[in-house]
């Protein structure tokens, strides 16, 4: 799922910028104001362009110049369903410095780990992968594009707020397991649920858990919950939020995980419907079984955590900013620790055979239970 590229960044107290606390209020598109459904535009209508995020007198802006060794946006890469490609966004650095003639989302055949198609949907940000393989989900600033696998973008999801305060971004994207629905979180606070098809698209719920620094979003397999978790942004409280559970048909809140202690750093459903979190403050990686029950599995290093994946199957991954890969079968408890630097993002293969990797200077790496194997560099 997609995370903190630095996790000393997360608000843990409140922000401060200058001399005064930014009010927490200013981070809402409204105050008071409801946060308004999605809607679709099609592929040759203009999308909504953000605002750039207003700065407190006095504040100065980082700058980051363009570098040849950025290929890749720090995005969690995805698998089709049927195991045969893996997707991750390209970085805008290389064609910036005149050294790519242009970039987009890069389509790799998982067998040979050779570049077979990009695609360029105009959006750089989370991906999701349609159940049924057709086609991908590709967030932006202020929308979701979806665009099939031959490249052809399909419709770009709208509605998202231009928040104020903080930068306008998608922050995570999913599928519902039948594909019938579209989950997308941003940083105005509000998660906007689609209803997607082929030939048809429309706004449906707009879900309101409250604006995050990371909020991530997984549907349960049987479709009849969302999780949302993530850091709490305002800092109002110290520490974040428990996980939500919703009802992506009705959008009520039905549940709130708060029998764990911590922060929710990371999330992701496993295949029997266990939801699996790891936390920090107290640091732990906990099982959320659909009985109800919670169990926790061997230590992590959630201080220095960076990203968590987890399998269709028992299988659990946790990298660690150190460049730790922390591997855990849930039902033997069978546990793995392997080393390999520069790793910013994990995710599994449909059938957990292969664990892949993305590096923003590497790129995609596989894991196969023996050794590693690189792939091709665009």
């Amino acid at each position: 799922m997609t995370l903190p590229h630095d996790v000393h960044s997360l608000p843990r107290r409140r922000w401060l910028l200058g001399a005064a606390a930014l009010p927490a209020a200013l981070l809402l598109p409204g105050c008071g104001s409801s946060p308004e459904a999605g809607s679709c535009l099609g592929p040759d209508e203009e999308v909504p362009e953000p605002e750039p995020p207003r700065r407190p007198r006095g504040a100065r802006a980082r700058i980051v110049p363009p570098s040849e060794e950025h290929y890749f946006e720090i995005q969690t890469p995805v698998v089709s369903p049927d195991g045969t490609l893996i997707a991750a966004c390209e970085a805008p650095d290389r064609y910036q410095l005149d050294l790519a003639d242009t970039h987009g989302v890069l389509l790799w055949d998982t067998r040979t780990g050779e570049i077979v198609r990009r695609l360029k949907p105009r959006a750089i940000g989370p991906l999701a992968w349609h159940p049924n393989g057709s086609r991908l989900a590709v967030g932006d600033a202020l929308h979701v594009a979806e665009v099939d696998v031959e490249g052809s973008l399909l419709r770009n999801l709208v509605g998202n707020a231009d928040p104020r305060g903080t930068a306008a971004r998608i922050l995570d994207v999913a599928y519902s397991p039948d594909g019938s629905l579209l989950a997308a979180s941003a940083s105005d606070g509000a998660v906007r649920l689609y209803s997607t098809s082929a030939d048809s698209c429309t706004g449906t719920r707009v879900l309101t858990p409250g604006t995050r620094r990371q909020r991530t979003v997984a549907f349960s397999p049987d479709g009849t919950r969302l999780a949302v978790g993530g850091v709490e942004q305002s800092g109002a409280d110290e520490g974040g939020k428990p996980t939500g559970l919703w009802d992506p048909r009705s959008g009520r809140r039905e549940e709130v995980l708060d029998g764990v202690d911590g922060v929710v750093l990371g999330l992701g459903y496993s295949g029997d419907g266990s939801l699996v979190q790891v936390l920090d403050e107290p640091s732990s990686l906990t099982v959320h079984a659909p009985d109800g029950s919670t169990s926790t599995g061997p230590p992590v290093d959630a201080a220095r955590f960076r990203d968590l994946a987890v399998g269709t199957g028992t299988r659990v991954a946790v990298l660690s900013a150190s460049g730790t890969l922390q591997l855990w079968d849930r039902d033997s408890d069978e546990q793995e620790t392997l080393e390999r630097s520069l790793l910013e993002r994990v995710c599994w293969s449909p059938d957990e055979a292969t664990l892949y990797t993305l590096s923003e200077s590497e790129g995609i790496s596989a894991w196969d239970g023996t050794q590693w194997r690189q792939f091709e560099l665009p």
